[in-house]
């Protein structure tokens, strides 16, 4: 690997918050704070809230399900804590004063930025401080910011009623999204329910957010996600809109998902366009962020093209093993192509162009899939694919595609990997 629990560099994080930027974001904290307060669980006819909680950049959006016009918006984020200057893409850092240990989402003097977080609870460091001369775990930090970033969703849809003066008040659902790997691995998936539950505990403070509030509220947490707070599988968020398009293909794919710091490649079988059987899935820190870290680093653009390729084989080869799904992805035995699909904003580095372009041909003919979520979710001019997980991530329970992990899907046994064989007349 070239970066161990440590992301990359991202950006260039602000020093200062201008006065209205200021008020805007707290107003919106304290309404959401007021809101969760006042009507705690979950209405039945509500909105649900998609959140793509990514190593760079929060994403969240909106949906009143099972509405006509399927109304769906995303929040903006302030300009000064745009990642990558997206107007929807919000930095994933927190602020926190060592002074008043408090954590915030704006800079301001004294204050010390926090980030990296996810990064290192998915190389398995939730449990490590984030700086050495701070007390503050990752797996709190995380918590923190989780808690100030859906207030400030719950204060904002308030505020502005996105979804039309007439739609629902009240949400219905959080989703959170996970990745497949993650969630196959017992201590990354308990820290992420853990860190969920405290962050819903911790929504109603949200406006005094102190270290040790956050540190009661998360060794007081359980795995046991509360009512209406739900973790999501990212692989069925991102095809989730795919899955009901009639070129939707079932069988054989390979998702290749290239965030800023992160890749998450994934290879599943797709069944009646309703059931997803992840086979095998890896997520590594090789997204674009970290392609620019390794070049300061003085890594040649070949090598980190390698560790992508790399990734991508041991998922693919895994997933074409005799004993896991042969007829699925070896070339020898497939009857169809594998379709393969790519999202993320990283997509677009020539590093990672070039990955994907050598390994599409070994899959078949099939064309290269990019899905998007539905254009009328933003009002600004973007590249709006970078919500595809957000939008996804606003998917009732009922909705979901149903998913069985790499660890749930037994192998072939040997008799049944075994090559057929067929008897001649020259043998009876």
């Amino acid at each position: 690997m070239l970066f161990g629990e440590a992301p990359p560099p991202i950006e260039a994080r602000p020093q200062r918050a201008l006065p209205w930027v200021r008020t805007g974001v707290e107003e919106c904290i304290a309404l959401g704070s007021e809101i969760i307060r006042a009507k705690p669980e979950p209405d039945h006819s509500g909105y649900i809230i998609g959140c793509d909680f990514g190593t760079s950049s929060i994403k969240l959006a909106v949906r009143q399900p099972y509405r006509a016009g399927n109304p769906t918006a995303a929040r903006p984020a302030p300009n000064l804590l745009q990642s990558n200057r997206h107007p929807y893409l919000w930095q994933s850092v927190v602020w926190f004063s060592p002074d008043t240990e408090e954590f915030s989402l704006l800079p301001g003097k004294g204050k010390v930025a926090l980030e990296g977080f996810k990064a290192g609870i998915l190389a398995g460091g939730g449990g490590k401080r984030i700086l050495p001369d701070l007390a503050v775990t990752r797996n709190e930090a995380a918590a923190a910011f989780l808690a100030l970033q859906l207030a400030h969703c719950l204060g904002w849809y308030g505020k502005t009623l996105p979804l039309g003066g007439d739609a629902a008040r009240n949400f219905l659902a959080i989703n959170i999204g996970i990745p497949v790997a993650a969630q196959d691995d017992t201590k990354t998936y308990r820290d992420f329910r853990h860190i969920m539950s405290a962050a819903r505990a911790l929504m109603p403070h949200a406006t005094c957010l102190t270290h040790s509030k956050v540190r009661e509220c998360y060794q007081a947490s359980t795995h046991d996600l509360p009512a209406g707070f739900d973790l999501v599988p990212e692989l069925t968020a991102a095809i989730s809109g795919y899955a009901n398009e009639p070129f939707a293909r079932d069988g054989a794919h390979i998702l290749i998902d290239v965030g800023a710091s992160t890749l998450d490649v994934v290879a599943f079988n797709l069944v009646n366009r309703e059931r997803v059987a992840a086979f095998a899935a890896e997520v590594n820190l090789l997204g674009a962020a970290a392609l620019e870290a390794a070049r300061g680093d003085g890594f040649p653009d070949d090598l980190f093209r390698r560790a992508c390729i790399q990734q991508y084989d041991q998922v693919f080869n895994y997933a074409r093993h005799p004993r896991v799904a042969p007829r699925n992805f070896d070339a020898t035995l497939r009857r169809n192509p594998v379709q393969l699909m790519a999202i993320g904003g990283g997509c677009k580095t020539a590093v990672h162009k070039e990955f994907i372009a050598r390994v599409h041909p070994t899959l078949g003919y099939l064309k290269l899939m990019h899905p998007s979520p539905p254009a009328q979710m933003t009002s600004i001019k973007c590249d709006a694919s970078r919500l595809l997980l957000a939008y996804g991530l606003t998917s009732d329970i009922p909705e979901q595609l149903e998913l069985r992990r790499p660890s749930e899907i037994p192998l072939i046994n040997d008799q049944q990997s075994a090559p057929i064989s067929f008897i001649s007349k020259d043998d009876v």
